[in-house]
């Protein structure tokens, strides 16, 4: 998956792989593997909710803030001299709050993006407050001291950003100054002791600025630095999903979904299963697993989808334990990926499926607002989104039912124009590429395969 861009990140318009600046390389990642920021969510909040300080402090509940990096203090030489790329920040910076853990910073999402520690491991977040749409309050202990960390529409604000720079945290009100800049608030990279150490030194022996600016130069000499951030740029990323992992969180702070599972048995996946028809509407929404393609009627896409079985191929858009977006069950095999199914019926209707997988993830799908089922495929890393029609719980063996619709679906995906067959029986497998005036074609045979070199015209 790591030479795959995530399909998840590129729906919710967020980076995929860094964008410009520095990725210091003794600045070692504390890990790899971010999930995405609940962005969007078809559940509300409950109206008291709406107007009164929110106050979690239960562990694991999660949301993000990005920070932009400092153009005009960097374009200026500010970050330890001019760069040939004119900045050493990259350009979007995402901070990960969770309740019970130190906060962290990544620059893109996806299974294979590198996360930093953002302060000191001895900081903890003990409680995250929320003022919706107004401001985002981070309050954090060391087990001594407390620190406080708030994003509101005026940006980013942080009392650990101290004078003496003791917690790695810098901060420059450049208008108080009477320089036309925004606010910069600045951490070294690495966080840890020594960096913090030597960021202390020079601040008692140097002119603020010429502080900060000898520490990233002596950083930079030894592969670290400093990341130079526009503090007025901050915002904070979370939607009424934040709160769907927890079920207290849920009850206590979201209207009611339409379709509730509390207490839905779920389905006995020996004799019934899930299917549905995910209707493309877009092109660029098929994968080449799920083209949707019928030769017969080239008018729409359609796929026949179904659970148990097709988990095997797709990770289905949910939420993860602590309610970011994840793709569910993304490392799970067919058989071992899904822990259960839950039918919302209602007046004998199947109106939308949960799906609760083994790695903690779960999925309900359709949307209750758009109908749209969105999954990434496993194979080729290309997303699938479609609307859902006659959603159904099937009697039967889904094993049965899978291998008669994947063979269908392959057999609707030959293409007759460049496909060889013996009898009504295609042999050519896959169309692998064409090669200038030659069109490439890998034909299975009983030792394996063989590649067949077609001129499309005359020499």
């Amino acid at each position: 998956m790591a030479s795959k861009k995530s399909v998840f990140a590129m729906l919710e318009n967020l980076p995929t792989a860094v964008s410009g600046g520095e990725l210091y390389k003794n600045n070692k990642p504390t890990g790899k593997g971010v999930a995405f920021p609940s962005m969007s969510s078809d559940r509300e909040m409950k109206s008291k909710w709406l107007t009164d300080t929110i106050s979690v402090t239960e562990d694991g509940f999660t949301v993000f803030a990005s920070m932009g990096h400092h153009a005009k203090l960097e374009e200026a030489g500010g970050n330890g001299g001019p760069t040939k790329a004119g900045q050493r920040t990259p350009s979007n910076t995402y901070f990960k709050f969770t309740v019970g853990e130190s906060p962290t910073y990544s620059f893109y999402f996806g299974e294979d993006a590198p996360y930093y520690d953002a302060y000191l491991d001895s900081w903890k977040v003990v409680d995250i407050r929320i003022q919706w749409d107004k401001k985002l309050i981070i309050k954090m202990s060391d087990g001594v001291d407390e620190g406080e960390i708030t994003i509101d529409k005026g940006g980013m604000k942080t009392t650990l950003a101290n004078p003496k720079g003791s917690n790695g945290w810098i901060l420059q009100d450049f208008r108080a100054m009477n320089v036309p800049f925004p606010r910069c608030l600045a951490s070294l990279a690495p966080c840890n002791a020594e960096t913090i150490l030597l960021l202390m030194n020079n601040i008692q022996t140097q002119p603020e600025a010429e502080a900060f600016f000898t520490t990233a130069t002596n950083l930079n000499d030894k592969g670290m630095g400093m990341y130079y951030w526009n503090a007025e740029s901050a915002k904070a990323h979370l939607s009424p999903q934040s709160f769907t992992a927890s079920p207290t969180l849920d009850a206590e702070f979201l209207v009611k979904p339409t379709v509730s599972f509390d207490g839905v048995k779920k389905i006995d996946t020996k004799d019934s299963y899930i299917q549905f028809q995910c209707l493309i509407e877009q092109r660029n929404d098929r994968t080449d697993n799920y083209t949707g393609r019928d030769p017969q009627d080239e008018s729409m896409f359609i796929s026949t989808l179904q659970f148990p079985g097709d988990e095997a191929l797709l990770a289905p858009m949910g939420t993860s334990q602590d309610g970011t977006e994840v793709p569910c069950g993304i490392e799970g095999k067919e058989g071992r990926t899904i822990k259960e199914i839950l039918p919302g019926v209602k007046d004998g209707v199947v109106e939308q499926v949960k799906i609760t997988f083994q790695d903690g993830s779960f999925c309900i799908f359709p949307d209750a607002e758009t109908g749209i089922f969105t999954a990434t495929d496993k194979e080729t890393g290309q997303m699938l989104k479609g609307k859902v029609q006659n959603l159904i719980l099937a009697d039967g063996k889904w094993k049965e039912a899978y291998a008669k619709e994947k063979a269908n679906r392959v057999e609707r995906n030959t293409s007759s124009r460049w496909t060889v067959f013996e009898g009504d029986k295609p042999v050519t497998s896959s169309i692998a590429w064409e090669d200038g005036s030659f069109l490439k074609v890998i034909v299975p045979t009983d030792d394996g395969a063989k590649l067949i070199t077609i001129p499309t015209r005359e020499a």
